[in-house]
């Protein structure tokens, strides 16, 4: 009978082999995705301006997105 999760280590990597029938791949990729930003995360060096930068991203974000949100009226 096979495991439905294995994990194996090969030089400085961990191999994960994981049972198709145990887990939907479109979940499996949610799960690596967040994996992957929790590593960069953890790697970056936040400085006292991160707020700053935060606003920046999202008054970015607003301003290329507004329009899927608040459509513009006829006229305008």
């Amino acid at each position: 009978m096979t495991r439905p999760i294995t994990v194996d280590t090969l030089d400085n990597q961990f191999i994960i082999k994981i049972d198709k029938d145990q887990i939907d791949k479109e979940r499996l990729l949610q799960l690596v995705n967040s994996l992957r930003i929790e590593a960069m995360a953890e790697r970056v060096n936040l400085g006292e301006d991160i707020e700053k930068l935060g606003k920046e991203i999202k008054s970015s974000w607003w301003e290329a997105n507004r329009d899927r949100f608040i459509p513009l009226k006829k006229g305008e």
